[in-house]
Order: structure tokens, then sequence, then C-alpha cells
């Protein structure tokens, strides 16, 4: 399964790298039998950089760069039906790690990258202007709801995904490192717990400011 996760992480990558190359590393080799990736280097994977407390000064500008190039010119509101359905088969082989998801403390610098990574992304996708989503101004009610839901979506994703990844089988380093048990179950109990409750609240959302409050005050 994780051999398998490697080979479709990799089709993403080069998919993402054709359609936001200036943040995504190029990759030079994949062997698909012991899912060994050859990427460019001197690049890690952003998790390592977080744990190790690296602050990236323009994560949120360069994370909101690559989420509207690769989401809106990877989806139907961009690309042509057929071409689409081409890139949705290469993954449908996809099962098992869809399947994990499916069933099953931040510093302050990390927090304010999050709220603003959703901003940058949301101002870009209702730009009135001529961007690239563009949508007339005939629109704008329905670009609102379009966005309003998405904003849920997103949230509901993401804390479903924190849910499955402390409770799970796939478990991640960011508590994994951490040595003292009692202070890892604590971290992961509060973790699970603020993630619960955004899941069952997340239409109450409004903005990402309102997601961001809740932590803050667990941190205190």
């Amino acid at each position: 399964m994780i051999i398998e996760g490697k080979y479709f992480e990799a089709v993403t990558s080069k998919e993402h790298g054709g359609l936001c190359h200036d943040y995504v590393p190029q990759l030079d080799h994949l062997d698909r039998t012991i899912g060994m990736q050859c990427s460019e280097p001197p690049h890690i994977i952003l998790r390592k950089g977080l744990i190790t407390a690296i602050e990236y000064r323009f994560l949120s500008e360069h994370m909101f760069e690559y989420m509207v190039d690769s989401l809106f010119y990877g989806s139907l509101l961009y690309r042509p039906t057929t071409e689409h359905k081409c890139a949705v088969a290469e993954c449908c082989g996809n099962v098992e790690l869809c399947r994990l998801s499916e069933e099953v403390i931040y510093k302050e610098w990390r927090l304010k990258r999050i709220e603003q990574t959703w901003d940058h992304f949301h101002q870009k996708l209702n730009k009135d202007e001529s961007g690239k989503a563009y949508l007339p101004a005939i629109y704008n009610l329905i670009q609102e709801e379009y966005m309003k839901e998405l904003f849920h979506d997103t949230l509901g994703f993401g804390v479903a995904k924190m849910i499955r990844r402390i409770g799970g089988v796939d478990h991640v380093e960011d508590f994994e490192s951490i040595r003292e048990g009692s202070i890892r179950a604590d971290s992961e109990a509060k973790a699970l717990e603020l993630a619960n409750s955004h899941l069952k609240e997340k239409q109450q959302f409004l903005a990402i400011g309102e997601v961001i409050s809740p932590i803050m005050q667990v941190q205190s």
C-alpha cells in the first residue's frame, strides 16, 4: 500500500509540476516496483521542516499560488471533459489509500500561514477584474455561495484527515516524533477534540479566522 501510494504521489507531482512548476520539485525518476522517487536536490518534505521549527516566511503566498494553479487548472472549471476524465482515470486505482481517509499544536506563525493561505486563495478566486478564475459580475452571488461551500468542504476534509492520521493506522511524524508518551497522548487528545468539534460545526464557520481562534485557545 505504501509503495502504491508513492506511485500516485509521483503521478500527482508530475501533473501539478506541469501546472505550477515554480513550486513543485522536478521528478527525475520513479521506480513503481519499489516505490522509489528521485527529485532534484535540495528539496525536503515540508512536514520535516516544520517539525524542526523552520519558519517559512513566504509559505502562505507560495501555497496559495500552488493551490490556485493546481486546483483550478486541474479541474473541470478549466479542463475539457475528456482531458479531465483521463486524468481522473489515472488515479482510480488508488483505492486503498482513499479507504484510509474514508473509514477512519501549532506555533502562532504557522496558524498565521494557514489563515493567510486561505485568504490569498479566496481573494484570488474572487477578483473583480479579469483573472485566473474570473466570473462575470452577474454571477457574484453564485460565486459567493460556491466559495462558502468550498470553504466548508475544505475545512471538513482537513479535520477529517486530522482524525484519520491520529486514530487510524497511517500516523504522522508530528506526533510520533514526541518521545514523552504522556505529552504525545495529551497532544493527540487535544487535536482530536478540536478536529471533532470543527467537523461537527463546520457549517457555522464563515471565515478562516474563526477556525484559527479555537486553536489559539488550546495553546494558551
